[in-house]
């Protein structure tokens, strides 16, 4: 079967990992995707968490970033304001992102289901915004 994943607001820690292993993944286009908070990564890096705006800018988080990184796959745009203001509007455009995605996929054979995760999942990490 297709696996798809869209991520609505925070998609982050172990979480982040299961979506990452979808064919396609999407974001609204305000949600944020990471293995680690900010604040997380810079009570690590720098054993102060005030330094998350730093962690944030550093993790490349936002559906704009990951989507030139090719982690993501699409952006689906949210009603102005936010997804909150206009809820109804925002699941539409999910639902139409998800059928968009699924038409992609439709027709492929278990094998290559398999493939194209595998080495969506591999190629994670090897382009650079640098």
């Amino acid at each position: 079967m297709p696996l798809v994943s869209v991520i609505v607001g925070e998609g982050g820690s172990g979480g982040a990992v299961a979506f990452a292993t979808a064919n396609r993944i999407a974001m609204l286009e305000h949600s944020i995707y990471s293995v680690i908070s900010p604040e997380g990564c810079a009570s690590i890096l720098w054993k102060d968490s005030d330094k998350m705006r730093d962690a944030a800018t550093a993790l490349r988080l936002t559906a704009q970033d990951l989507k030139k990184l090719d982690v993501i796959d699409r952006i689906i745009a949210e009603p102005l304001g936010g997804a909150q203001r206009k809820p109804e509007d925002a699941i539409k455009a999910v639902g139409e992102g998800i059928a968009d995605m699924l038409k992609d996929l439709s027709g492929k054979k278990p094998a290559e289901l398999i493939k194209d995760r595998r080495q969506k999942f591999l190629s994670m990490g090897s382009k650079s915004l640098a």
